[in-house]
Order: structure tokens, then sequence, then C-alpha cells
């Protein structure tokens, strides 16, 4: 039986985004993620997986984002563990991402562009609040949330180390 929603949605090739724009391409594939927040305080470790694929004829990329990961959410439950998915289209017209990431108990628009070698999201919502993706490698990948000052200085809430799965 072929499944029709999942043939419209994903899609093997890059159709329709610029290769010069193709920034998040090296993340497609699936990930364990290890998870690390309470910079300032208690520290926490929290094991996760995020899977990252082409959609829509190649307009947009897509992930599912799974912490705790499905193999250790029984015997590591974290009470604000998050099951949520992103779509990144990109806006050829201004040359960047549109996002938007949700969950069970939000949503949130960014704007992705590229800064040196970072992807850099600027949460729309929130005043000096971006999602960084940094370190981007064919097997590695570094994801921060961070606050930044009025200097530019960027103070961690979380961080991601993925390593590429297989």
């Amino acid at each position: 039986m072929t499944d029709l929603f999942t043939d419209a949605l994903l899609s093997a090739e890059n159709g329709k985004i610029p290769e010069e724009y193709d920034w998040f391409a090296p993340l497609l594939g699936d990930w364990d993620c290890d998870y690390f927040d309470e910079f300032g305080g208690n520290p926490r470790h929290v094991k996760g997986e995020w899977l990252f694929r082409r959609i829509l004829e190649g307009a947009g990329i897509q992930d599912v984002f799974i912490f705790p990961s499905r193999a250790t959410k029984e015997s590591q439950p974290q009470p604000d563990g998050e099951y949520g998915t992103s779509l990144r289209m990109f806006n050829r017209g201004e040359g960047c991402y549109d996002v938007v990431y949700t969950c069970d108990h939000c949503m949130k628009r960014l704007r992705f562009t590229k800064e040196g070698e970072e992807l850099v999201g600027k949460v729309l919502d929130e005043e000096n609040a971006f999602w960084i993706f940094t370190d981007l490698s064919e097997n590695r990948f570094r994801w921060l949330n961070v606050l930044t000052d009025e200097e530019g200085n960027r103070a961690p809430i979380c961080e991601i180390i993925g390593k590429r799965i297989g």
C-alpha cells in the first residue's frame, strides 16, 4: 500500500533551493544527540534523536525533534521533554529561511540567515533569542539556544551535540 501523504511530503531531490542557499543539506539524515542545559546550576544531560528530510519537491526541510529519545524515554523520562517538528522553507525573495517550530506546548517562528559558517535563527517573538547551528560537518553538529546582550555576547540556555547515525 502506498502512503500518499508521505509520498507527497518527502522529497529525495533538492528541486527548489539554489545550491548556494542549501545551508541545511549537511543536516539531512538521522542524528543521535546529547542535550545539555542548566549551565549556571545543576547540569542536565538528555539523550535524544533529531531526524531531517527534504520536503515538498525540495522546497524546504522538515525535522522531527525527539527528546528524550525513544530508546530512553521510559528509563530516563523528562517532565519537560519535547517531541516536535520544524518546517524550514527557503524564502527566495529574502535569501533566507522562514522557520516554524512546534511541539505540544509552544510554537516559535524564526528567520535563519548564514553568518560565516553558522546558521543563525532569530526567534522572531523573543528579544535577543537565537537558535544557532554551528560546527557543521558530515558527521557532527552543534546547536545552541542563546540569549544575546547589547554587545552581542552569547549566554547559552541549552546546547545539543549531534552525531550522525550510520
